[in-house]
């Protein structure tokens, strides 16, 4: 075990149970209960003091800490000087508000953590709100958006026109309006236009449940200048994957540029400059009378994933290199279903059948079609075997020469302290509902209970957690904050919300629990979560050995 995985699990499960107790501890002393001890941290006592009637400890093992009332064992004869103090003795309206303090707690510190880990980034650079590619066959295309308009504002159905700041509020914007008309005041040319969009629904999993979102296929990023024929020799001597530097002697910086100096040429033959190879291997080649138009457009496309069907990578020995498929071709359509960009292909995951063949119409006119392969492998996650289709091809072509996506614009995205507040509470209940979702799932069988993690795996991903910085530590306390809030409340005996349950039984039937009903619920519940300890280790040593 490394100083860091230790050092970031001790501060992980160690603070956020310090901070659970810490709720029971001021609830308890507010409502009149006696503490007799607060510890952070447990096993023998290493310093200690007294402050009034509480003694006050640091014990030696610092993972958490516990709080001591009088009377808190069912059945405990309370001190006499403690008579009426003791926590049992209380009436179950207290033993309630204490019992969920502890839980409350753990959903407080989140929004906290949030708040600070927003302010920290307030003010950051962010894209603008601006087009800098608009995705083929896309709301924004038909729309009529354009590569380089800026947005300044957006109006949803029956709302006034908000403001742009940035990126985040055109994200925001649009995300929560799929299939609503929006009003959009675009800045084009240096005058403003009205656009009218209606976002396109796209549904995601979450891997708790399927998320909606409208989306109108924009880029707030130039595509990188990467090109490839739109088919094969429409742009001459230009090659699958060239980076091209200049157009015409004018340096280029993005593909936008290139566009623009391609139609600008009215379909004459341009010179144009070009580095190839991928890494080091790559050289800078002056091609002369490359043809600038194919068609009826251009004659060259970009190789972005959102944007063009390139194939960037074959493999070798799969069905797709064995049928054919190569580095550069373009894809028109899938089994007669026309493709404009990558991204549209996602609907193979839903259709992919073991035995079905799958026909790729390539610009140029040929057609290549072969039989996914099956095989099974381990899920990195759980350790299960699951079964997954074998294509053998993608758009990725990761070259670290090659220049990275630039921004329109970038602008200072700045929120004031009553919005980041407002964000910190709305990202902690997305968290908690997702958490809840996710624990039911897995408590009705709908969701596999090979994804309840144990110690081994807690203290894996605080390690992980912690290597990518302080604003990932903190986003993974948060997380696990959450769902120790959650545990804690469900109405299982020997934890808060067993307790919580046990009062308002009380407080419905106006008399106290026998102690023989509270003998057994205490077994049931020690039993209860003996099961899932041992099922969360067992889970643990599966993905060990996988």
């Amino acid at each position: 075990m490394d100083l860091l995985g230790i050092g970031s699990f001790i501060l992980v499960v160690g603070g956020l149970v310090f901070v659970h107790e810490l709720g029971h501890f001021l609830v308890a002393k507010a409502l009149g209960v006696k503490v007799l001890k607060f510890s952070v941290g447990f096993g023998p006592r290493l310093l200690w003091w007294t402050v009034g009637e509480t003694e006050y400890r640091i014990s030696a093992l610092p993972l958490g800490g516990y709080v001591k009332m009088a009377g808190d064992v069912p059945g405990e004869e309370t001190a006499l000087a403690d008579r009426g103090r003791g926590f049992y003795e209380q009436q179950p309206w207290k033993r309630i508000v204490i019992g969920l303090a502890g839980p409350l707690s753990n959903f407080a510190f989140p929004v906290l953590l949030f708040f600070f880990l927003f302010l920290a980034r307030n003010g950051d650079l962010m894209p603008a709100a601006a087009v800098g590619a608009v995705v083929p066959g896309s709301a924004a295309e038909r729309a009529g958006l354009q590569p380089g308009d800026r947005i300044l504002s957006v109006a949803g159905p029956g709302a006034a026109a908000r403001q742009m700041r940035g990126w985040p509020d055109l994200v925001r914007a649009i995300s929560s309006h799929p299939a609503e008309r929006l009003a959009l005041v675009v800045e084009r040319d240096g005058r403003q236009e009205r656009v009218e969009v209606v976002p396109e629904t796209e549904v995601r999993s979450n891997g708790v449940e399927n998320e909606r979102r409208g989306v109108i296929g924009i880029t707030p990023s130039w595509a990188p200048p990467v090109v490839a024929p739109s088919a094969p020799g429409a742009a001459g001597p230009l090659a699958p994957f060239d980076e091209v530097k200049k157009v015409a002697g004018v340096p280029v910086a993005h593909f936008g540029e290139i566009a623009r100096a391609f139609a600008a040429a009215g379909c004459r033959p341009v010179d144009v400059e070009v580095r190839r190879g991928e890494g080091d291997a790559g050289v800078v080649l002056p091609l002369a009378g490359v043809p600038t138009c194919a068609g009826a457009g251009l004659s060259v496309i970009p190789v972005q994933s959102e944007l063009s069907a390139v194939v960037g990578r074959v493999e070798p020995g799969a069905p797709a290199a064995e049928a054919g498929l190569a580095r550069g071709d373009v894809i028109l359509a899938v089994d007669g279903r026309p493709i404009r960009a990558f991204r549209e292909l996602e609907f193979l995951d839903e259709t992919l059948k073991a035995g079905q063949p799958i026909a790729l119409s390539l610009a140029g006119g040929r057609t290549v079609q072969f039989v996914p392969r099956t095989e099974i492998v381990k899920d990195r996650g759980t350790g299960e075997k699951i079964e997954r289709f074998v294509l053998g091809f993608g758009s990725d072509s990761a070259d670290p020469a090659f220049p990275g996506a630039l921004d329109v614009a970038r602008v200072r995205f700045e929120r004031g302290l009553g919005e980041l507040a407002s964000a910190a509470v709305q990202e902690t209940w997305r968290i908690t509902r997702l958490t809840a979702l996710g624990i039911a799932g897995i408590a009705t069988g709908r969701l596999s209970h090979k994804q309840v993690g144990g110690i081994i795996t807690l203290f894996d991903q605080s390690r992980d957690a912690a290597a990518q910085g302080w604003g990932t530590l903190f986003f993974w306390m948060a997380l696990v904050s959450v769902n120790l809030g959650i545990m804690n409340l469900l109405p299982i005996p020997v934890l808060d919300g067993g307790h919580v349950a046990a009062a308002l039984v009380e407080q419905v039937t106006r008399r106290p629990l026998s102690m023989r009903v509270r003998e057994v619920a205490t077994y049931v519940g020690l039993v209860l979560l003996g099961l899932l300890m041992i099922l969360a280790f067992r889970n643990d040593i599966v993905r060990l050995m996988s």
